[in-house]
């Protein structure tokens, strides 16, 4: 292993820059990867490509109209409603299953009000405001200096039908996002009394297509079994996001590179997932075409998601109960201190679930918690990655 062509694949990632789908950088980072495999000597190098539901963000607009008329900086909450809504705003907290809980037994009525959390995965904070009625979302983020994360309302492999009905797939209302500043305003105008405020957005949805990137290394005594090696290469819709995911593009590059010229034990199926930031759509397209294969034939997964940032956090282990005990071996033996253990079906969060779903052993490390103060911002940036942790988490 080499961080020194670790760091090289991550730079190479950050040139290509935002990885949108349907944007040229998303085309660039999958060819970028098609011929790496290539070069490398895997075996089957190929794309398989799947529908999805595309997202093109066109306005949105946060305005107070109680108790003092004011515009707010905001952007689209992607894959909410189209639409406008009107009415007063509860704040919900960090939108937690005990958060709304607490609301209930207050009795505090969701039905046509709009909603306002302070959160960077409204994606699981969705279903709850849907099923109590809410009018719309506000998504407080809570990156510095005001900047705006991108995200999505929804996070859902459930409904990965390539041809999804709109109703099914997005969010029942319409959302905004809104910077740390707005939403301290927000807040204070609450501690007064009531606020009223209207949302709008709009966005137009078509359906496309994208692809995986694929390539394999035979495995020498049982070829038959296989390992997923995965990280996802598109990107949200602004900057060159990449510690999410130039990292996780760079580990599997590396690893597959290394792997190349090998004879591991079995068959590793090497995977660069599109689609990830809108639903984990690539890595459920490939569970459910290889679900019969990878039932049979598939030992474990690793998923290499946002990894080797430069700000403190915890190192995370999110992994399934059968292979928890190998994991923390393996983690011990490359001298990476695991802090915390957490169970993966608790969470939609990222590539490795349509794989848990066929039961198929899976883990992913993660630096978590606290996020990545610039994740999903414009200044998810090169000069906040650290060299020296993306090799070790790679030796893992």
């Amino acid at each position: 292993m080499s961080s020194i062509e670790a760091f090289k694949f991550v730079k190479d990632m950050a040139g290509i820059g935002n990885r949108w789908l349907d944007t040229e950088g998303e085309s660039r980072g999958r060819e970028y990867i098609l011929q790496k495999f290539k070069q490398f000597g895997l075996e089957e190098v190929h794309t398989e490509e799947f529908a999805y539901l595309h997202y093109q963000p066109k306005r949105s607009k946060l305005e107070i109209i109680r108790p003092v008329r004011e515009i707010l900086d905001c952007q689209p909450l992607e894959y909410s409603e189209n639409g406008e809504a009107r009415g007063e705003v509860v704040y919900a907290g960090g939108g937690t299953v005990a958060e709304f809980r607490r609301l209930d037994r207050l009795g505090v009525d969701l039905r046509g009000k709009i909603v306002a959390v302070t959160s960077f995965a409204p994606f699981l904070i969705t279903p709850h405001c849907e099923r109590r009625g809410a009018a719309g979302m506000i998504v407080i983020s809570d990156a510095p200096k005001n900047y705006i994360r991108r995200l999505t309302a929804k996070l859902d492999p459930e409904a990965v039908d390539p041809r999804p009905p709109l109703d099914r797939y997005l969010a029942r209302f319409p959302g905004v996002i809104t910077s740390e500043g707005a939403g301290e305003l927000l807040l204070t105008l609450l501690s007064a009394g009531k606020v009223v405020v209207r949302i709008r957005h709009e966005a137009q949805y078509t359906r496309k297509t994208t692809s995986n990137v694929i390539g394999v290394v035979r495995g020498k005594v049982e070829p038959m079994k296989k390992v997923i090696v995965g990280g996802h290469y598109d990107s949200q819709l602004a900057g060159p996001l990449v510690w999410d995911n130039g990292t996780g593009v760079a580990a599997v590059l590396e690893m597959a590179r290394v792997l190349s010229g090998k004879h591991p034990l079995r068959t590793v199926v090497f995977i660069a997932f599109s689609a990830e930031e809108i639903g984990l759509l690539g890595a459920s397209a490939y569970a459910r075409q290889h679900a019969e294969d990878l039932a049979k034939n598939a030992v474990g997964m690793i998923n290499l998601d946002a990894l080797s940032s430069v700000f403190p956090a915890e190192n995370t282990l999110w992994v399934t109960r059968n292979i928890e005990a190998l994991s923390r071996a393996m983690a011990r033996e490359a001298g990476w201190r695991v802090d915390s253990v957490v169970d993966p079906s608790s969470f939609v969060f990222s590539d490795y679930y349509p794989f848990m779903v066929l039961g198929i052993p899976s883990t992913w490390i993660w630096e978590y918690p606290p996020i990545h103060p610039y994740y999903h911002t414009e200044k998810d940036i090169l000069e906040f990655i650290d060299s020296k942790k993306l090799l070790k988490v790679i030796e893992v």
